[in-house]
């Protein structure tokens, strides 16, 4: 892995002019867009090392692979589906996992203009002037002074540093006043006596000029969530009246029309209720037998057109471990569900990408159950505010901003792999899908489609501890050809 250098032109050229490589323009553009390791493990070289660096030296893309050979089946790429490490964690995997989420998202931050003279903590802590400066750090403290300004302690592999936030600049305040700790932002001000006046904050977010895609043709695609199929409050009716819908024997002529052209259905996560989720849980269970459960989700869903893929990844409630990033359900738990030939179960998270030709790029897809969704809710001011658990699409808006999932170390479970954190969003999807927490919500942030799903579930005397009042019954409608969603209840 090539760490800790930066993505631009001038950079590139001179990291492999060090190695003794010379590249070609359209490799220099291949590092730029796709970054120094995928590059880096893409080079393969016969004899000996070549000179110049070009496009006879790059083996075709694994993605690329993939993407020829799922094409195949139903036109679906899986760009991200987590594959287990079974190898035994040490503090040291703790520590590797970190430092690769630095520097994954400070590989993002410093192609921000103005983080472009970004220096070492440990370089500023040696200055005496009072200078401008630039700096990437993660977040290791923050509270507020005596005096009523905001303090952000900052660490990157150098050293520490603090940096203060005057109240007396209220933007700037109000939006440190949602970091939260262990995200890694960027931060530029003048150098104090061992600490840095803050006049901006930078965040990895999502560039401004992203695309909003759109097909050529009128085609559609569904997302739900948290069928809790199990529980008590499950709304089997109303459940079995979509899939009546998408088989286009529901609804008006209209309706029965846009059915027939869903190209593929998804699910984010909790399909059944589980069992010993929660203390008292059985109570809640009308089939108290987990095997029973996912039987019963199997013969329903068994029901769909064949001819209509189904994706689904897990959440807390499926019989998967809670850490993330969560493995794909256990065939022995499910088998009538894996043999459903229509059904692709992936991870959670998971990215997948469809609708892609020669012309055309097709649409990313990113996955999320919502794990981490109620610790931001309650921990960033503005979304608590703004009504907790209510706001789905404010707390996608806010992980989409850092760009990672669940950036604070307690906000939910997690498996450190010492490689790479799958939790980033390293490349910005077209879509960002979510469940969870039962609200039925969509934002468009920056070309991204953000898209919070309900639930097929009345609420449980749990879910009215935890403050969650559920939209039952709806499911999500994407007209890939305008972008336009549209929310579908089958209450009636």
């Amino acid at each position: 892995m090539i760490q800790n250098v930066s993505y631009d032109k001038k950079s590139i050229i001179n990291f492999f002019l060090e190695k003794g490589f010379l590249l070609s323009p359209e490799i220099v553009d291949k590092i730029e867009d796709e970054g120094f390791d995928e590059i880096s493990e893409l080079l393969n070289f016969k004899g000996d090392k070549p000179l110049v660096i070009d496009k006879q030296h790059v083996k075709t893309s694994p993605i690329e692979n993939k993407k020829e050979e799922c094409s195949l089946k139903n036109g679906m790429i899986i760009l991200q589906n987590y594959k287990e490490n079974n190898k035994k964690r040490e503090v040291q995997d703790f520590v590797s996992y970190l430092r690769f989420r630095y520097d994954a998202l400070k590989n993002i931050l410093v192609n921000r203009p103005e983080l472009r003279d970004v220096v070492s903590i440990n370089r500023i802590l040696n200055r005496h002037d009072k200078s401008p400066v630039a700096v990437i750090g993660l977040v290791k403290d923050k509270r507020i002074t005596k005096n009523g300004n905001l303090l952000l302690g900052l660490e990157d592999m150098s050293g520490e540093i603090n940096a203060i936030i005057s109240k007396n600049n209220k933007d700037l305040f109000e939006l440190a006043n949602d970091i939260v700790l262990d995200e890694v932002i960027g931060l530029t001000g003048f150098n104090g006596d061992k600490i840095i006046f803050a006049n901006n904050l930078l965040l990895p977010d999502v560039p401004l000029s992203n695309e909003l895609k759109k097909l050529d043709e009128e085609a559609y695609i569904v997302f739900t969530s948290d069928v809790h199929l199990g529980s008590k409050e499950f709304f089997k009716d109303n459940f079995e009246k979509f899939i009546q819908w998408i088989n286009g024997e529901h609804g008006t002529d209209e309706q029965k029309e846009i059915a027939k052209k869903v190209k593929y259905l998804f699910f984010i996560g909790d399909l059944v209720e589980g069992v010993g989720i929660y203390p008292g849980q059985e109570e809640d269970l009308v089939i108290k037998d987990i095997y029973e459960q996912y039987n019963f989700f199997a013969d329903m869903i068994g029901k769909i057109r064949k001819d209509l893929p189904i994706i689904s990844i897990g959440g807390n409630h499926d019989a998967l471990r809670l850490s993330e990033p969560q493995p794909i359900l256990d065939k022995a738990i499910a088998p009538k569900l894996f043999e459903l030939t229509n059904f692709t179960f992936l991870t959670n998270p998971s990215v997948v990408n469809i609708f892609s030709s020669e012309d055309f790029p097709g649409f990313d897809i990113l996955m999320y159950h919502g794990g981490s969704f109620t610790y931001y809710a309650e921990n960033v001011d503005s979304i608590r505010k703004a009504g907790r658990v209510d706001r789905a699409d404010l707390i996608m808006k806010f992980l989409m901003q850092r760009r990672h999932l669940a950036p604070s170390h307690g906000s939910t479970l997690y498996i450190p792999d010492p490689e790479k954190d799958k939790l980033i969003i390293e490349k910005v999807p077209d879509f960002f899908v979510t469940g969870h927490i039962h609200k039925t919500q969509v934002m468009n942030y920056r070309g991204v489609t953000m898209i919070g799903c309900g639930c097929w579930t009345g609420q449980t005397e749990n879910q009215a501890k935890r403050g969650i009042v559920p939209d039952p019954n709806r499911v999500t409608l994407v007209n890939l050809q305008t972008r336009e969603v549209r929310i579908l209840n089958f209450e009636e």
